[in-house]
């Protein structure tokens, strides 16, 4: 094998890596911006809570807790954790 050969073969190597990174990378972005995305509708459904456990709900909040509860399921559905273990 010739050296270009030798060449073009770690080139080749070298770019299957990256794409593997790119896919790890990827993936793990999109995790945490699912687990962000869940905390922050667990920060919303806390507030709506407290509002009625305080005499003082909000305006809609039924509607707006089952729109809450109905994404923070399909997360969990997809495979984000909601509560602890």
């Amino acid at each position: 094998m010739g050296f270009f050969d030798k060449v073009k073969e770690q080139a080749e190597k070298a770019k299957e890596q990256a794409k593997d990174l790119r896919g790890k990378v990827e993936e793990k972005v999109d995790d945490v911006q699912h687990k962000r995305k869940a905390d922050d509708l667990l920060d919303d459904l806390g507030r709506f809570l407290y509002a009625e456990r305080t005499a003082r709900p909000i305006a809609g909040a039924d509607a707006e807790i089952d729109r809450i509860v109905n994404e923070l399921k399909d997360l969990e559905q997809g495979g984000v954790p909601i509560l602890p273990s």
